[in-house]
């Protein structure tokens, strides 16, 4: 593996697997949030044309009236006001029509803002309100995932969180940064290369790139743009200045909360937990990874990463330029975040060598992709990662429901541990509980084309190769603890395939599109007993 790219090795609790960040990577991602294509595509496209081309008239026309005034009639002053006026209004008229196609995206959109609860704990509040929440996204991805990210910042920040910066508002301060400066409904988008050094600018790809992505915005092409291929290489130059900007804009948080819009965070666990630590120390939390190029600890962007307010004091506080002494380690460098976290760890005092112990709250994976244990099943779950649009949507859901039944408590890995797993093994489960249930019911399911786990997680033994799925199932009903098989053939013409056994945990894993044969299954009784062994009799607090 290259230096450029980052561990893959699952070092401790605290090391998570490396992600591929698909707030740009991936710009074909389907989306239940985007109106579907219709037939009259070519008739809006010409429609946009027509309006861009009769904005440029009418401003040509504007700037030709207020020069001939100026020229011909003596009133510098009240032409070249009119003129700007009318141009103003031209484009005030053409910001409309874009905030159109967002707001069908809204409407699009399966959730609903709801009035708060008014139940909202007053320590968890009191930290909300002392906390600068930055969410990081691209053009690329934007329309699609923000509009489902911020009606959840409105249910469980704040009603109007769109507000944030202005006199009168003293809720969270939720600031959002792209690649680009745009307006979304009342929530404004900042540009998080618009302060860039005059380093950065007139670095060759930089400003390539910056400058095509540009191109393509003023051309009002969203197609184009959502298959703009260079997002990820300026994405790595977003973190620094954006939170140079951000602790510009607001210097006085205790604490500063970084993630991206393909994660879903159950802030009132986050905030409760913040609650109990000091924003006085110099500290960072989240998922921490390892850059290979140095073997440096970071926290992964993906997560929701914290910083302290005493550790944004002591560095982008401390020096105004802060973000420019790190440019050339940005542009040797694959990540961003990486750069982030290492520049902030060494500014502390003094340097910071651990991220701050948190267990397992924080995770860079799916809920589906998550190994269910003894030592985090009944411990708080702070967020999931690598999510898209409708699954965001599903999880807002599943949480509504628990903290409805439990209010003001830690969202915990097993509240949403039935929900995770598939209908057929959620049946087998209910039916293994009824000893016996529905005749109808598979007990032990089985799910083709599915990778439940990898062979080289922790608690996976290896039996004996196999030529058919039954084999590898009867080996795992033998095996005592055995929760879940998988059963491998690497093409389908092998004779033989490897059977793995995943004992005393539970997951339920991904379904898989390669070549080959993969193919998974549960012991209904067996998931039951582990739920039933781990039941979270006296849950935490925070």
């Amino acid at each position: 593996m290259s230096d450029d790219k980052r561990d893959l090795e699952r070092r401790t609790p605290h090391i998570v697997v490396p992600y591929t960040d698909d707030e740009d990577a991936s710009s074909s991602a389907t989306t239940t949030l985007l109106p579907q294509p219709q037939a009259s595509t070519s008739t809006s496209k010409s429609r946009r044309r027509c309006w861009r081309l009769a904005v440029l008239v009418g401003a040509m026309l504007a700037m030709c009236i207020g020069v001939f005034e100026l020229l011909f009639h003596g009133r510098e002053v009240e032409s070249l006001r009119a003129a700007h006026e009318q141009i103003a209004q031209l484009k005030h008229d053409l910001a409309e029509q874009i905030q159109g196609g967002y707001h069908k995206i809204m409407a699009a959109t399966n959730l609903r803002l709801s009035p708060s609860s008014g139940d909202v704990d007053a320590g968890v509040k009191a930290v909300m309100d002392r906390s600068v929440i930055v969410l990081k996204t691209g053009s690329s991805v934007a329309y699609d995932r923000l509009p489902v990210q911020l009606l959840l910042a409105q249910q469980t920040l704040h009603p109007e969180v769109y507000r944030s910066g202005e006199a009168g508002y003293s809720g969270p301060q939720l600031l959002l940064y792209s690649d680009s400066d745009m307006q979304l409904g009342e929530f404004e988008v900042h540009n998080a290369l618009a302060n860039v050094s005059d380093y950065v600018r007139h670095q060759p790809d930089f400003a390539k790139q910056y400058a095509q992505l540009q191109k393509l915005l003023q051309e009002d092409d969203l197609a184009k743009v959502k298959e703009f291929q260079d997002g990820w290489n300026l994405d790595k130059w977003k973190f620094l200045y954006m939170w140079q900007d951000a602790y510009h804009r607001q210097p006085d948080a205790d604490w500063y909360i970084g993630y991206e819009a393909d994660t879903y965070v159950f802030w009132p666990s986050l905030f409760a937990y913040l609650g109990t630590q000091n924003s006085r120390q110099q500290q960072m939390y989240g998922c921490a990874s390892i850059l290979v190029r140095n073997q440096e600890l970071f926290a992964n962007g993906g997560c929701p990463y914290v910083i302290s307010g005493a550790l944004m004091r002591a560095s982008f506080g401390k020096d105004a330029g802060f973000a420019a002494k790190f440019d050339k380690e940005v542009e040797a460098s694959c990540c961003g975040d990486a750069e982030l976290s290492i520049a902030l760890r060494k500014s502390a005092s003094p340097p910071i060598k651990e991220l701050a112990p948190t267990g397992g709250r924080f995770i860079n994976d799916r809920p589906q992709e998550i190994t269910f244990d003894e030592n985090n099943f009944c411990e708080p779950v702070f967020n999931f990662h690598h999510l898209t649009p409708t699954e965001i949507q599903w999880l807002a859901t599943i949480e509504r429901q628990i903290r409805t039944a439990k209010p003001n408590v830690p969202v915990l890995y097993a509240d949403v541990f039935d929900h995770v797993l598939p209908h057929k093994l959620l049946d087998a489960v209910s039916a293994s509980a009824k000893k016996g249930g529905k005749k109808d019911v598979e007990l032990n399911p089985t799910l083709e084309d599915w990778e439940a786990f990898g062979s080289g997680d922790s608690g996976v033994k290896k039996g004996e190769r196999s030529k058919d799925v039954e084999s590898c199932k009867g080996e795992c009903e033998k095996s005592a603890g055995c929760t879940t098989w998988f059963w491998i053939k690497v093409t389908e013409t092998d004779e033989d395939g490897d059977c793995y056994m995943l004992h005393d945990r539970v997951r339920v894993g991904k379904a898989y599109k390669g070549t080959g044969v993969r193919t998974s299954g549960w012991i209904g009784e067996r998931v039951l007993d582990f739920k039933t062994k781990h039941e979270c009799k006296n849950r935490p607090t925070v």
